[in-house]
């Protein structure tokens, strides 16, 4: 089917879409929602919910779809919809958890839509904010997955030694967001902040993994950033990870022998 805002996209080639797009989709949403029949309201979240002035080319637009049912297939049906009724579809994801069902949209002109759908009884009691349980779990985590990767790293089994090593990185992200939100109370930020932005600056002060020392220098760099987030935000998280490092000393020596030459007789 045609678009319903007409024959063209709303962004042209290189550009970004157009100022009040989401207002001009809106519309569209409603009556998407409205042909399902489990639909009780539909709502509008995030900075397209008020008057518009503090929209820019960077906002999404976020909906909130309460039903009574499912949320799950009430969810992919509008994601099948809205493709059809406002262009044609670049990329989504999705997520849940039973009561609330989510659906991220990129168009092929860039427009952002995200679309929630949850249950009458989600709405009632909402989900609590991942807190020092989450960020707890997160450090948790990371060392797990830290001690794996050196241990793949001895045995020369870079792949997963390398592939282990860069999920690292994205732990002490989300540690980071975490303590932010914990910080701000609330888990939507239209903007970052300089205190904030330093964290995931320190990341990219190490090489990428690539061998056995890069990666237990990559594993050793990170667990000290991640040490140095908690000693600010959440000391009583903190452990000693002595053990950590020197697991990651003995893989270095072993990775040094392997590599000198052999002497001579």
């Amino acid at each position: 089917m045609e678009p319903l805002l007409g024959h063209g996209p709303s962004a042209g080639a290189g550009e970004l879409p157009r100022a009040g797009w989401q207002a001009e989709a809106l519309p569209v949403l409603r009556a998407l929602a409205a042909d399902e029949p489990s639909v009780q309201k539909l709502e509008v979240a995030g900075s397209a919910a008020g008057d518009g002035r503090v929209l820019d080319v960077w906002s999404d637009l976020d909906v909130l779809v309460t039903i009574d049912g499912d949320s799950a297939p009430v969810a992919e049906r509008l994601a099948q919809a809205v493709p059809a009724a406002l262009g044609p579809l670049y990329a989504s994801s999705r997520s849940g958890d039973g009561r609330e069902a989510g659906v991220r949209l990129v168009l092929a002109d860039l427009r952002r839509i995200d679309l929630t759908v949850r249950t009458a009884d989600a709405a009632l009691h909402p989900p609590a904010q991942c807190g020092a349980g989450g960020l707890a779990g997160i450090a948790a985590a990371f060392r797990f997955d830290a001690v794996l990767a050196a241990f793949k790293a001895a045995r020369q089994d870079l792949l997963i030694s390398a592939h282990l090593a860069l999920q690292l990185p994205r732990h002490v992200l989300v540690a980071a967001m975490i303590l932010r939100d914990q910080e701000t109370g609330t888990r939507h930020h239209r903007y970052g902040s300089t205190e904030w932005n330093v964290w995931p600056e320190r990341l990219g002060a190490v090489a990428p993994p690539s061998s056995t020392l890069t990666i237990t220098a990559s594993i050793r760099h990170h667990a000290h950033v991640l040490q140095d987030l908690l000693a600010v935000h959440a000391p009583d998280l903190a452990v000693d990870d002595d053990p950590l490092h020197r697991l990651l000393a003995a893989v270095d020596r072993s990775a040094e022998r392997q590599s000198a030459p052999s002497a001579r007789p």
